[in-house]
């Protein structure tokens, strides 16, 4: 019967977390079509530009910079073209910098999506359609780590020592956290991120408060959801800072 009981609780942490997809809506709204290109590790003074194969005797369209982490975004938006026909085939990605400067033909899909990523390889000269593909995995990786460093930490210190109730924790963080920092990932997450991300926890603040309290046994139920207030408090600041700070 006990582990019915953890079996159902399991099974509505995963339907309320089903809640959270519309983060998505709001991570990647509001945003005009363009292209982001990403740059790793560049030099401080990078700037790339597009040339349009039509447009001879328009200057090349300089590309808007993000800077995160080791991370450099670089944006086109359509409407930037100077070409009335829009027609943005044999387009080419000038790269300035004072350690040197190149030029790549962008790939011919470049402009097929409404909003595409491209990974430009500094040291190599060369320009992909994508990105590297542990990118994600990795990054998403590194904010869930430090997410359970924090809430484990407010867990320790709440007294929680049984195997059993961090067995719980992890299960439950993983599987929230996990979620939440994979939908909010990617350069071209829109102006309202924010907003994804407070609904976000606020719907794992309400999810974690109930599985907390069913499946972690060692102490009261009322201290369990205490504890989940706070971790997840420390969580929202924290995880406010690094999708601000930190590669996406």
């Amino acid at each position: 019967m006990k582990n019915f009981n953890h079996y159902i609780v399991f099974i509505v942490l995963i339907t309320l977390l089903i809640v959270l997809f519309p983060v998505d809506t709001f991570a990647n709204s509001a945003e005009p079509p363009g292209l982001t290109v990403i740059v790793s590790n560049p030099p401080a003074d990078l700037s790339l530009f597009i040339r349009f194969s039509d447009a001879q005797e328009a200057a090349p369209v300089l590309l808007s910079k993000e800077r995160k982490g080791w991370e450099a975004y670089f944006r086109f938006f359509y409407h930037m073209s100077p070409l009335k026909n829009k027609n943005l085939e044999g387009a080419v990605l000038i790269v300035q910098s004072s350690e040197k400067s190149f030029e790549c033909l962008l790939p011919a899909s470049t402009f097929d999506m409404y909003n595409n990523l491209l990974t430009l390889d500094f040291q190599q000269e060369s320009i992909k359609i994508g990105q590297f593909p542990l990118r994600v995995p990795l990054l998403v990786s590194m904010r869930v780590i430090l997410t359970l460093i924090i809430e484990g930490s407010v867990f320790f210190l709440f007294g929680y020592r049984k195997k059993a109730s961090w067995a719980a924790f992890l299960a439950i963080n993983l599987i929230t956290q996990g979620g939440l920092n994979a939908l909010l990932t990617g350069p071209n997450l829109g102006p309202y991120w924010m907003i994804g991300f407070l609904f976000g926890e606020t719907i794992i603040l309400v999810t974690e408060s109930i599985a907390f309290a069913s499946l972690v046994k060692e102490f009261r139920k009322g201290k369990a959801v205490l504890y989940s207030i706070l971790a997840n408090t420390a969580s929202l600041v924290a995880g406010g800072y690094l999708i601000s700070y930190l590669p996406v």
